[in-house]
């Protein structure tokens, strides 16, 4: 009883179905294979027939990908994304990570099923980071609360780089337990003006000291990716992030997606209040 593998070709159709019906788990994958970003392998179980995730007969095409396969895509970013069955017998959750443990790939964060996930974390030396349940949100246009959206959701701009700086360092120092003494600033600044120039970091506040802040990580055919949702201390209480939320998904063309700590329940009840509702769930391991 083995999982049999080979390379991700990201023009694969089959691959392009599994990350369809992955849902919101595959929304940031398919816009980086949409895009030409990545490489990793294609996996299947051994299975005695194939398994579907729903067996409705009128079921669309996307939701009807067998479970006794998946995929793993690795990126720039040094993330590993594992597409695949939500639960796997130990032998061959062990396997398949042996096998992305082969590709030698330079990651320190890996999101996927929790099997999986617990399979890499046991080959990984020292304690992690982060190692817990993410949940997914998703929303859209339609669903975003119309009374908290807001007419003062601006980009941000150049003067706000440092302000920024700051939101960056206390959301990874509280949310990921990064040291912000361990974090390249020259990156970061780099990092920062790119979002800035490319219009991707949206806030709510002042020029030069915005209040709240979010960035648009991904956006493609598979949907938005939302990240970094961020309030500064002084105001929070206010509403200030589902209302920034809430304005971000009014404005997207398409389907908007998150993930936050299952433990963060005052992050997901803003979410819930801007409009999005839970679609799932993954296992995120982050490296030291």
């Amino acid at each position: 009883m083995r999982v049999t593998t080979l390379p991700l070709d990201l023009d694969d159709p089959d691959a392009l179905a599994l990350v369809r019906g992955a849902g919101a788990h595959g929304v940031y994958v398919h816009n980086a294979m949409a895009g030409g970003e990545g490489s990793g392998l294609l996996f299947r179980l051994p299975a005695a027939a194939p398994r579907f995730r729903t067996s409705r007969a009128d079921a669309p095409d996307a939701l009807r990908v067998p479970t006794d396969r998946g995929l793993v895509w690795s990126g720039p970013r040094g993330n590993v994304v594992v597409l695949g069955p939500e639960a796997m017998e130990p032998l061959l959750a062990m396997q398949l990570a042996d096998a992305i443990t082969a590709l030698r790939l330079p990651w320190r964060i890996a999101m996927g099923p929790r099997d999986v996930i617990e399979a890499l974390r046991e080959r990984c030396p020292g304690t992690p980071l982060v190692h817990r349940e993410q949940v997914y949100y998703q929303g859209s246009a339609a669903t975003a609360a119309t009374e908290l959206r807001r007419t003062d959701v601006r980009p941000a701009q150049r003067a706000d780089r440092d302000r920024l700086i700051q939101a960056t360092l206390q959301l990874n120092h509280s949310d990921l337990n990064l040291d912000p003494a361990r974090v390249d600033r020259r990156w970061l600044r780099d990092t920062i003006d790119e979002r800035i120039a490319s219009g991707t970091t949206h806030v709510l506040g002042p020029v030069g000291g915005p209040w709240c802040k979010l960035d648009i990580g991904s956006d493609g055919p598979g949907g938005a990716v939302i990240e970094g949702v961020f309030t500064f201390a002084e105001h929070r209480g206010k509403g200030l992030a589902a209302a920034l939320v809430a304005s971000c998904l009014a404005a997207a063309p398409a389907t908007t997606i998150l993930h936050v700590g299952h433990h963060n329940r005052p992050a997901r009840a803003a979410y819930a209040r801007a409009g999005m509702v839970p679609a799932g769930s993954c296992r995120l391991l982050l490296l030291g």
